[in-house]
């Protein structure tokens, strides 16, 4: 019944279920290497983003000063800058939710007592036409000095797609948090690296613009795939021999003649109810 198995074209299809399975599998344990290499760096960021802060000096070296040369083990770090905001500079950076609501980023600048700003992103505000030019209404900047503690982030820069700033001009609001086309239009120099305001000492006199909540790469996603690509093989692993049983069922049923209950040697002339009778009385019959 299984005789078909041993055929070209399906000794073909065994080989090519067996890679595809072999696959499946292969692609589940790169996701779960994916997962475990995704959630432990997640935890050391988390630890590094909830650490005791430190001075902007100590993560970034004083020579650096282009944006691209800050290093990537300088994000999430925890720092503490002191200095007086410069709400006359201070842009929005637009297309930003929070909780699904759209909105946009308060950035503004604060300035060191060396002259240099340090580009501190205050918070969320909602989306409304006044959001996309400052002042920003009951989101104005605390008077006097002001320490601020937060989450040190790279400059960001345009990907294959989104939008593009004029590159001239002075503009209210920015697509992203681009360093250098904001340093452009500041009377100052600022530092090579922005943060992300998580406390501030005195604080916000409301609660706008809205504390934005640090996130890092959840790595669920990929502990999703590994589950998917499992089943999948599960599934190609279980359901071939039921293919190929059913495939076998069909094949026997197809290869069954209708059972003749007559003689081999039976004549298809000779009449059954006729088979006592003699010659004669059989020739008659027939006639």
């Amino acid at each position: 019944m299984y005789g078909f198995l041993r055929k070209p074209l399906w000794l073909l299809s065994h080989v090519l279920i067996a890679a595809l399975v072999i696959a499946l599998i292969g692609l589940g344990f790169w996701q779960r290497s994916r997962y475990l290499e995704e959630r432990e760096k997640s935890q050391q960021l988390q630890t590094i983003a909830r650490a005791t802060p430190v001075s902007l000096s100590q993560v970034i070296a004083d020579s650096v000063t282009d944006p691209s040369e800050v290093p990537e083990s300088a994000r999430y770090r925890r720092v503490e800058v002191s200095g007086v905001y410069d709400s006359t500079h201070e842009v929005a950076i637009l297309n930003r939710s929070r909780g699904g609501a759209p909105g946009a980023w308060v950035m503004t600048p604060l300035v060191q007592e060396d002259g240099t700003a340090v580009p501190i992103v205050r918070g969320w505000i909602p989306l409304e036409p006044s959001a996309e030019a400052p002042p920003f209404p009951g989101s104005t900047a605390p008077p006097g000095r002001v320490t601020v503690t937060g989450n040190l982030q790279l400059t960001q820069q345009r990907g294959s797609f989104g939008s593009t700033d004029p590159k001239t001009g002075e503009l209210t609001s920015l697509s992203r948090v681009d360093l250098d086309r904001f340093e452009q239009q500041l009377p100052y120099k600022i530092e090579p690296a922005w943060v992300l305001l998580d406390g501030q000492t005195p604080t916000q006199a409301n609660d706008s613009p809205a504390v934005i909540e640090l996130q890092t790469k959840d790595p669920s996603q990929n502990f999703s795939y590994m589950m998917q690509w499992w089943i999948f093989a599960l599934i190609a692993l279980c359901g071939y021999p039921l293919v190929l049983r059913m495939v076998a069922r069909n094949k026997a049923k197809g290869d069954q003649t209708p059972s003749d209950d007559t003689d081999p040697d039976h004549d298809p002339d000779e009449i059954p109810w006729a088979e006592g009778l003699g010659p004669q009385a059989q020739a008659e019959s027939r006639s």
